[in-house]
């Protein structure tokens, strides 16, 4: 699908969103290095708990396997989805991964990153994984490495913005309170069996899926703070997108299905309103 992205604002300095997940796989290589240099003896390791990082590999020892962003456009009427990439094993790894979002961010100019959780996984793993690959962040994204100074990193977390001081959520529990669908390609905990079976099809499939529940989370909350478009039409927009151009992903479906409920309610809560005004109008 090609715009004349210009013509989608009126401003002279165009502005994007970008929503992006990322899938990551342990790094045993790093791993290992790094239980070396704690001296680390494998019996040890029924003496620790399950999360301890000599046991199970933290983000330091973790590579990006699968990456996918969701372009939109910053215009009058709300977002509006563009086009969606997602880069990963087994045709790229993390350097190739990372060097082709970087080079599109910097083709972009002037982004927002939005994540949900990348605060705290993305982000870092994101930055981290190019400091390894040797590659400089385009001037897009620039501010990225000052995180802590949230208003001005070019980076949202709508995790910790719709939690505040509550405890993190995951996204699928927001999004079953909204109604909005999640982990539609399979359970969270399977998706490591997928990358061990070779499936990175599917594997890409589960990323896509995070970046939409995202995006139709984001909407939701931009309505909530006074976004200028309504939330039947933004999703209207959302699922139509991925109705055209993902097609091919067995979750198409299910956004379609989503989608059209939506609207069937709309319709429903129409008529009904039609209804009660119906006696007055005939009197």
């Amino acid at each position: 699908m090609h715009h004349e992205l210009t013509s989608l604002w009126k401003s002279d300095t165009p502005r994007f969103v970008v929503v992006l997940d990322a899938e990551r796989a342990y790094d045993h290589e790093a791993h290992a290095r790094y239980r070396a240099s704690e001296r680390f003896v494998p019996g040890y390791a029924e003496h620790l708990p399950p999360h301890d990082p000599r046991v199970t590999p933290r983000w330091p020892c973790q590579r990006v396997v699968a990456l996918s962003w969701l372009v939109t456009t910053e215009a009058e009427d709300g977002l509006r989805p563009i086009r969606l990439e997602t880069r990963g094993l087994p045709e790229q790894d993390e350097a190739a991964v990372l060097a082709a979002f970087f080079a599109d961010m910097e083709h972009l100019g002037s982004v927002q990153i939005v994540t949900w959780g990348g605060f705290n996984s993305d982000l870092p793993q994101i930055l981290i994984g190019a400091m390894d690959a040797g590659l400089r962040l385009p001037s897009s994204l620039g501010r990225l490495v000052t995180p802590w100074r949230r208003d001005a990193s070019g980076h949202l977390d709508l995790c910790t913005e719709m939690c505040g001081g509550a405890a993190p959520a995951h996204i699928a529990e927001i999004a079953a309170r909204l109604g909005v669908p999640a982990k539609l390609t399979c359970r969270p905990d399977l998706v490591s069996k997928l990358m061990q079976q070779g499936k990175w099809s599917a594997v890409r499939s589960v990323v896509e899926g995070d970046v939409w529940t995202t995006c139709a989370l984001l909407m939701r909350w931009r309505a909530l703070t006074g976004g200028p478009v309504s939330i039947l039409e933004a999703t209207h927009r959302l699922t139509s997108f991925i109705a055209t151009h993902c097609a091919h992903r067995s979750y198409a479906a299910d956004w379609q299905r989503y989608g059209d409920e939506l609207m069937a309610q709309a319709f429903a809560a129409e008529t009904r309103k039609l209804e009660a005004l119906a006696p007055g109008i005939g009197g």
